[in-house]
């Protein structure tokens, strides 16, 4: 259910991505058809735990709030594989809400702690930063993202395209059969693209706030 109230006790993962480099797009048209297209699809996707549907706003960014946090690493590379080969910058703050979307700064507003996250990614130049799980949690998902992050950014459009199918479609055989190509070719493209390694990853940061969520560490 959306947030429709000035306070929400839940502990939610507000999520805020900003596209690298958007500036340089020329194909406009199409990149804002690509952008709505991936908003559509987290929408979907995501739609049981939604907590603030996915928009598309100032004109480069996408922004949203899951009622799970867990589910948070996943959503990221969902949206990551629907906008490939665009980078887009994450920042994501767990909390309570304060104040709706785009109202109000409290220090542990979820919006603006993943507000805050998304200028620490940007003057880091990285490509992911979670923020509000406790000084300790910032630091150890700070250090699992920097040695995520390089591995995201050497990603190649066809690795991206076979990571993207193959989370679709779930056997590399019809990857192949989709793509055009052998069985092999895209195993060497999830292999180079460092999927398995990506996901653990993402595994490891689900099950880090599924433990923060169960306990409610106080934020």
């Amino acid at each position: 259910m959306p947030i429709d109230r000035r306070r929400d006790p839940r502990l939610l993962a507000v999520i805020l991505g900003d596209v690298v480099g958007s500036r340089a797009i020329d194909d406009r048209v199409g990149f804002q058809r690509v952008m709505r297209q991936t908003v559509e699809r987290l929408n979907e996707v995501f739609s049981p735990g939604i907590a603030e549907p996915f928009a598309f706003t100032a004109g480069d960014c996408i922004e949203g709030a899951l009622g799970d946090p867990a589910q948070a690493p996943l959503c990221i590379s969902v949206m990551r594989e629907s906008l490939a080969p665009i980078n887009i910058r994450v920042g994501v703050g767990i909390g309570t809400v304060e104040h709706l979307r785009g109202v109000g700064s409290a220090t542990h507003d979820a919006y603006a702690t993943a507000r805050h996250a998304l200028q620490l990614a940007a003057r880091d130049r990285s490509l992911t930063r979670y923020l509000g799980t406790g000084e300790a949690g910032d630091v150890l998902l700070g250090a699992v993202c920097r040695l995520v992050d390089p591995l995201i950014l050497a990603r190649t459009e066809k690795q991206w395209e076979a990571i993207a199918a193959y989370r679709n479609l779930g056997h590399q055989r019809d990857v192949a059969q989709v793509l055009g190509v052998t069985r092999q070719s895209v195993g060497d493209r999830l292999s180079a693209g460092h999927r398995r390694a990506v996901e653990e990853a993402d595994a490891a940061i689900a099950a880090y706030l599924s433990y923060l969520r169960q306990q409610r560490l106080p934020l």
